[in-house]
């Protein structure tokens, strides 16, 4: 720089070029919000979806068992009522009949079912397995919600990246702030080539030293270019 005018249009360069990288620094920062927002959102839609199938599969058992049971379950259902009213009933004649409670195997054969007892616990079993497929479905659900708790505390981890990135902007403006500062208030006087180089330099090492990943780095270097700082 050969005069004062040559030292201020290269101080009004790096203004430039240091507001183009404040600027994109913003973007970035802003894009990363906008992911982490879209990330949670999603998440918690995921977890009302999922809670709202595993209440249509509690809803299905209920049904087919209690509401409207399909004709087996009703049959078996009635089967099994009848069997234990006659468990029932056999357990209080013995006991009465005989005056006092023996140690008597109150089991199936005292009874007279219309129905065998082999076609019942057939039945049993096949209504266990539509049970026990329903009842599978549910116990994955604390799986699922586990995970997608998990995927939504994993979105949110980016905010400390995020508030990290704008202190890293924060403290560059106030390097700046201090560096202009310094100019200004004697510009006159400090309106010089060694002064001016000194002062940038300054803010631009002190800028890049903020930095902690590759990304803010290389948009750094897209600015300034490679030995700026």
């Amino acid at each position: 720089m050969e005069s004062n005018t040559e030292a201020s249009e290269f101080l009004v360069n790096f203004l430039s070029k240091f507001t183009l990288l404040i600027e994109r620094e913003l973007l970035a920062i802003r894009q990363n919000v906008v992911t982490t927002v879209e990330a949670v959102m999603s998440g918690i839609e995921e977890i009302s979806n999922t809670v709202e199938k595993n209440k249509e599969d509690a809803d299905q058992i209920l049904e087919f068992t209690y509401l409207r049971p399909d004709p087996e379950t009703e049959i078996l259902i009635e089967d099994v009522q009848k069997f234990a009213d006659e468990l029932i009933d056999g357990a209080y004649r013995e006991l009465h009949g005989s005056g006092q409670a023996e140690n008597r195997d109150l089991g199936p054969e005292m009874v007279t079912s219309s129905t065998p007892e082999m076609v019942i616990r057939n039945r049993l079993n096949r209504f266990n397995v539509k049970v026990d497929d329903a009842l599978g479905r549910l116990d994955n659900l604390d799986n699922l919600l586990s995970q997608q708790v998990l995927g939504i505390v994993g979105a949110l981890s980016s905010e400390d990246l995020i508030a990290q990135r704008l202190e890293h902007t924060i403290l560059s403006l106030k390097s700046l702030q201090t560096g202009l500062s310094f100019l200004l208030i004697d510009y006159e006087e400090r309106c010089r080539e060694d002064e001016v180089e000194r002062v940038t330099k300054s803010i631009l090492t002190f800028t890049f030293r903020q930095y902690t990943t590759e990304e803010e780095k290389n948009r750094f270097r897209e600015v300034f270019g490679s030995n700026a700082a």
